[in-house]
């Protein structure tokens, strides 16, 4: 009969089991994966054939084994790799073995093949890789738009070419899968009597079927990467011109022309997008619908009249003559044309007791800045020195300036 405590120290081992359990199928599979590497090994390394066919059949079972225990290990990938150019190379030899002699011109044929469509492959890649370096998430300067697009003319050119070259290829190897590969190393066998590194039986290390669909993926990306690029550049365009109804007046149409630019350089990535197409006629429209209410609030503007109400202190006409002073002093290379009063004097700093030590003077300023005929009306607030008994009154020490439009020099009349 089981004491307490010798029934608990077994239910205790037990648990213990349970939760170790689970690792060590992980363990079992390193394992697995180091004897099927040695496996694979030792058919390399061999010249006996015998040896080397015992070693790869061991190799077999053990991928296999390690393939039931841990579907998705990334050594697996690698070992299958390894084993199939080694495997059908051993069945190749033996079908030559039985067979009266190898056929030397159709085994030149086939790997003249095999490098082609390396090459194939290689050319291509090379052509095409710094501007379509993968299948998607490309994006180019305006720059670079004339090089990319040099790039997908010539690919284009030779596209009837290459297709023709793999419906060909097609023909004498099957579709790009593991069978086309087998079929080029059945009949690429290797000669037995010498050794595995002997140069009679060198293969490439690429794969027939994975350079036919590294050409086949290219030739995709260059048909639809520049259609996404396309899209990618008009939704940027529209964009820049999304908010232009509050853009100031003399930058709104630089803003409408840089859209105008990209639609049209989109519409070289994908000419038949009517998409694109239909954002260019409706920006267009924008843009001349802009630049006219542009030009009728430019031959509307006027510039405001000193308020009737001023109280003080300081007389009109002394506090804009000092209001001119300040702004030429201000911006020296701009010409200040007028000056109004826009409201009475305002606190605009004060001390820690809630003193104002300045104050301001609302005004609105018109000057000629870059264009001959037109002016820009600043509102701004002139400011005072500081310090507790200031004045309401010049000199103005510093400005804040806020909204401004454009008129018409001549609209600003007798207040010059």
């Amino acid at each position: 009969m089981l004491s307490c405590r010798t029934l608990s120290f077994l239910i205790l081992i037990a648990c213990l089991l349970v939760t170790i359990a689970p690792n060590a199928p992980a363990a079992d599979t390193k394992d697995l994966i180091r004897q099927a590497k040695a496996a694979l090994r030792a058919a390399e390394n061999t010249s006996d054939a015998a040896i080397r066919n015992a070693k790869l059949d061991e190799a077999r079972v053990l991928i296999d084994k390690i393939k039931a225990a841990d579907p998705k290990n990334s050594e697996i990938r690698t070992l299958e790799s390894k084993y199939r150019y080694m495997d059908t190379g051993r069945e190749a030899t033996k079908a030559s073995a039985s067979a009266p002699a190898i056929d030397k011109g159709r085994m030149k044929e086939v790997l003249d093949d095999w490098n082609a469509i390396i090459k194939q492959d290689k050319d291509l890649h090379d052509k095409t890789s710094r501007f379509f370096p993968h299948a998607e998430g490309m994006s180019y300067t305006p720059e670079q738009t004339d090089q990319v697009l040099a790039v997908i003319d010539d690919v284009k050119r030779d596209q009837p070419r290459i297709l023709a070259y793999l419906k060909e290829f097609s023909k004498k190897y099957g579709e790009p899968n593991d069978d086309m590969d087998r079929k080029f190393y059945a009949l690429t066998p290797k000669d037995p009597k010498k050794g595995m590194y002997d140069e009679e039986n060198q293969r490439p290390s690429e794969l027939p079927s994975q350079c036919y669909k590294n050409i086949m993926n290219r030739l995709t990306w260059i048909q639809e990467n520049p259609k996404n690029e396309a899209k990618a550049i008009m939704r940027g365009a529209m964009e820049l011109i999304a908010n232009a109804d509050f853009t100031q007046d003399t930058k709104r149409d630089e803003q409408f022309a840089a859209a105008d630019a990209e639609l049209k350089r989109a519409k070289r990535f994908s000419p038949q997008d009517s998409e694109i197409a239909q954002a260019l006629v409706t920006l267009q429209a924008s843009r001349k619908k802009s630049q006219a209410d542009v030009q009728k609030a430019l031959e509307s503007a006027r510039f405001p009249a000193t308020v009737s109400n001023f109280a003080g202190p300081g007389k009109v006409p002394d506090l804009i003559a000092a209001a001119k002073a300040y702004y030429a002093d201000a911006y020296p290379k701009e010409k200040i044309l007028a000056v109004s009063v826009s409201g009475g004097w305002i606190a605009t700093k004060h001390n820690i007791l809630g003193q104002p030590i300045q104050w301001g003077l609302p005004v609105f300023c018109a000057s000629r800045q870059n264009e001959p005929d037109v002016c820009r009306v600043f509102k701004m607030t002139l400011l005072t020195g500081i310090g507790l008994d200031v004045a309401k009154a010049p000199p103005f020490t510093d400005h804040w300036t806020g909204d401004s439009y454009r008129m018409k020099i001549a609209n600003v009349g007798s207040l010059r």
